[in-house]
């Protein structure tokens, strides 16, 4: 992938991004928790598939994103832990939202994964500015 090429990816991850976040804000005023909790966790995803793109890494898997997140971007100290960790927080509610018929998310619990959310996306998308890949 060409340099020019890679830029346009990372900008469209992070606009994907952008719009599952809103989406999920967006869900979240309706009281549609667990969709919102599911946004939430795309939002972030998008993200770190953005950020794993400028180091030309395109994991075929939601787990590999994240393992690769910690390899490229944690173990080197570019994002801190607690960053990888909202990520895998992320994916483990939204799991829960999308496939438990019985875990029921309340305003309050969904509106945390929403703020965990932003606060990753914040992150990476300061990683990338600092990159100048979103210019």
């Amino acid at each position: 992938m060409s340099p020019e090429n890679a830029r346009a990816h990372v900008r469209a991850e992070v606009a994907r991004g952008e719009d599952a976040l809103r989406a999920a804000r967006e869900l979240l005023k309706i009281g549609l928790v667990n969709d919102a909790v599911s946004r939430a966790y795309y939002a972030a995803l998008h993200v770190a598939r953005a950020l794993l793109l400028t180091e030309g890494i395109e994991p075929a898997t939601h787990g590999g994103v994240g393992s690769m997140l910690g390899l490229h971007f944690v173990v080197p100290g570019r994002l801190a832990p607690v960053h990888a960790k909202e990520l895998a927080r992320l994916e483990q509610f939204r799991t829960e939202a999308d496939y438990n018929r019985f875990f029921v998310f309340t305003s309050e619990g969904a509106a945390e994964e929403v703020a965990v959310a932003e606060s990753f996306c914040a992150a990476g998308r300061s990683l990338l500015a600092a990159g100048d890949w979103l210019g």
